[in-house]
Order: C-alpha cells, then structure tokens, then sequence
C-alpha cells in the first residue's frame, strides 16, 4: 500500500465552521476589551494629573510636637514639621527647627500648636526669668503669707490685684485702696511654671514675682515699705479695670450715717408734739410744752359737764382756782 493509499484510508478531521467564527469573535472582544481598558487607565490617569496638579500648594511649618509649658527652653525634640496650605500659611511662622532651637518660650504651648515668634522669647533675652520679661516691663518680688499670697493658690501665669492698707503721713485714719489691677505673676518662690494639676493645690512660698511697669514698681515699692499688701486672684477671663476710691473705718462701719438715718425715718412734726401726761382728767385740754415746769401755785381751767337727757353739756369757769369740795345743786 502506497502513502497515497494510507492518507486516502485516514483523511484529517476537518474543525467545523462555527467553532472557528467563535474562536475569532472571542479574540476580537478581548482585543478590545485590553484597549478601552488601556483608553480608560490613561484618561483616569490625565484627569488625576490634571486636578493634583492645580490643587493647592503646601509648605513645611514647625509646630509644637507636645505641650510646652512656659520658660521652656526648646530642643529639636520639642518641635517637628507639618504640611500647611501655602496661601494660608500663619504670619512669622518658621520653616526650620533649627532656628528655634535653644530659645525660651513665652506663654504654654499645646501640641500640634503652630510655634509663632510672638509666643517666644528673642535669643538675646537669654533664658531663666529674665527672658520672660518683656522690653519696658519689670520684675518686682513681694514678700507673702497664708493670707498675703490666697491661702498659697497664687501661682505662676495667674493675674492678681494689689491691694495696700496704711496711714497717710499727713494724717488721717488708716486707709485700703487698690493700687494694682490684673498683675500678671511671673514666678512663685522658685517656680517659673506649673503643672495644671497642681493648680488646685496650695503652694507655701514666701515671695511672689510681679510683672509690672516701671511706675508701678515705684508703687509697689512704697506700699510694700510703708503698708500691708494683700493680694486677690482674678479670673484669667477678666482683664476689665474696676475703678475704686477706697474705703477707710468711717465708711466701713457707717458712722457718719445713724444721724442722718435716723432724721430722715422720723415722722414730721414729732419735735413738736409735747411729751405724753399720765392720767389726765377726762375733758381737760393738754398744756403746752413750756408750761410743763412745776409751779408753786399753778392755776387750771375748770370744764363741768352736764348730762340733760340725752345730751351733754360743758360749762367752762376761766380763771378760776380749783374748789377743793363739791357742791350738788338741781337745775
């Protein structure tokens, strides 16, 4: 048998048309399928470019990385850099913490709080308390007590009016006036700060640190050597100024006023009206005020009254001295 024999014996199976159509309509879809998912990546991708591209603009801020009490001298772990929309960036804010590095801060910082030059000291006013004293302020001490510094609850950062008692060298009687309103208190004792949760409690210390101008240092100075301070703690929410005049004993106590009180509750005419006789006869009219001096002989108008039915009748005999016996007669 020839080779022409066996091909003709085994002829090759033959596909049938419509499996080969389905096989190239498969192929078409996938072809197409790839391609609009590749269309629809590279306009998702030129839509995002687009929008991220004309968004708003960041830059690197320095803020607080924990909270920072007052006199705090920084350090790089004290501080670390946030993203902030360029276009609303806080005036003075810095960029780099190392320009902060080793200066003192101001007022407490809280964490995440942008680090802005007004809450810091300048690097030539050094560290300690006199960096946290502002140009043209002074640091003045006041020696305290119990009673002088509110029990010992006066503390660091908190406002307290001054109050002074004395007596005038001129004369006069011993006065108390207040001659400071919303002190700020740099330090108590050694303290330049405190922790919140030792704010409730006392602090026994024996001197308190003022901030003060250089007038009310002059004040304080002389009412401290000539007086007795007292001090009060104000709100942190108050910085009101309250006028006073002060007071002293008179006014205290009132005694330039019982006279007066008691003029003005004093019905009218009571000055006049003479004082109350004890068992006056019926129907005899009251003397006046001066003729109730004692007399040796003193003579009194007689009134007889008469009862004629039903009405009464009065007789009057002026001048006359009293009959010392009765006489009965008939009319």
């Amino acid at each position: 048998m020839g080779l022409d024999d066996m091909i003709s014996a085994n002829p090759k199976p033959r596909r049938p048309v419509g499996s080969r159509r389905s096989a190239s309509r498969a192929i078409v879809f996938t072809v197409v399928a790839l391609g609009a998912g590749v269309a629809v990546a590279t306009t998702l991708k030129s839509y995002v470019d687009k929008h991220m591209s004309g968004g708003p603009k960041s830059s690197g801020i320095v803020v607080a990385a924990m909270e920072l009490p007052l006199a705090t001298t920084l350090s790089a772990d004290h501080l670390m850099v946030v993203r902030w929309p360029s276009d609303a960036l806080p005036e003075g804010a810095f960029s780099n913490p190392k320009d902060l590095v080793g200066r003192v801060v101001l007022a407490k910082l809280s964490r995440n709080e942008v680090v802005l030059p007004s809450k810091l000291a300048t690097r030539e006013a050094g560290s300690g308390l006199a960096a946290l004293i502002p140009e043209n302020m002074r640091a003045a001490a006041v020696r305290v007590d119990d009673v002088v510094g509110v029990a010992g609850f006066v503390h660091p950062d908190d406002r307290v009016d001054v109050i002074v008692t004395m007596r005038p060298e001129s004369g006069g009687e011993t006065s108390s006036k207040v001659i400071l309103q919303n002190v700020r208190v740099l330090a108590v004792g050694k303290d330049l700060r405190v922790d919140d949760q030792k704010r409730g409690q006392a602090m026994p210390v024996t001197v308190a640190t003022l901030l003060v101008t250089t007038e009310q240092s002059e004040m304080l100075a002389l009412a401290s050597a000539q007086g007795k301070l007292l001090l009060t703690l104000r709100p942190w929410a108050d910085h009101n100024r309250v006028p006073t005049n002060g007071i002293g004993p008179t006014a205290l106590l009132g005694m330039d006023r019982p006279r007066a009180a008691e003029a003005a509750t004093r019905p009218r005419g009571d000055e006049d009206r003479p004082a109350p006789r004890a068992n006056r006869p019926v129907g005899q009219v009251a003397a006046p005020a001066a003729a109730l001096a004692p007399a040796p002989a003193p003579e009194r108008n007689q009134v007889v009254e008469i009862l004629r039915g039903d009405r009464i009748e009065e007789r009057k005999f002026k001048n006359q001295p009293v009959a010392r016996e009765a006489s009965h007669g008939t009319d």
